[in-house]
């Protein structure tokens, strides 16, 4: 009796596991390494304007310092971070970041370049969690639905599951 294929698959064809991808160099996995790595280069430089506006609003007068974040701040950020991921993505299936630390988006299905709707929700996803009510706590959960990319065997944390993709190496 022929057994039937536990795998899952989509459209016909089986999705990739991890003994599909060599264990190093090109068209391997992106290691959490130089992921986190390529994720902190990207988050600095959206924070780079942030930190700009919050020089421009501090004050200091009779000595004393005072700081005036715009209200606007925080959604502004999270929107110019959701576009920088999403345009990287979908024009060039990478962030500047990934860029220099030899990664890449790729689509889950299929390891060619990520549509544009799915750069948008792997860009979207974890920047949306800045617009939750979580008070102080808002900037661990982002960093943290980042961090979900170190675990699983094929390293898709929740933007990549969100947006069917995955990241590779390159060199």
């Amino acid at each position: 009796m022929p057994q039937s294929d536990p795998e899952p698959v989509e459209g016909g064809r089986r999705l990739p596991k991890a003994e599909d991808f060599p264990a190093t160099g090109p068209y391997s996995l992106g290691a959490p390494g130089p992921r986190f790595g390529a994720r902190a280069l990207d988050l600095a430089v959206i924070a780079i304007p942030v930190v700009v506006v919050i020089a421009l609003t501090t004050t200091t007068v009779g000595g004393k310092t005072s700081l005036d974040v715009p209200r606007w701040l925080l959604p502004a950020a999270a929107v110019l971070g959701a576009l920088y991921e999403f345009v990287s993505v979908a024009w060039r299936s990478r962030t500047p970041g990934k860029w220099l630390l030899g990664l890449k988006v790729v689509r889950y299905t299929d390891g060619q370049k990520p549509s544009a709707p799915q750069a948008l929700l792997r860009g979207l996803v974890p920047w949306s969690v800045l617009a939750l009510p979580l008070g102080p706590f808002s900037v661990a959960a982002f960093l943290g639905v980042y961090s979900t990319g170190v675990s699983g065997s094929l390293h898709r944390g929740i933007p990549d599951q969100a947006g069917g993709t995955l990241v590779i190496s390159t060199r």
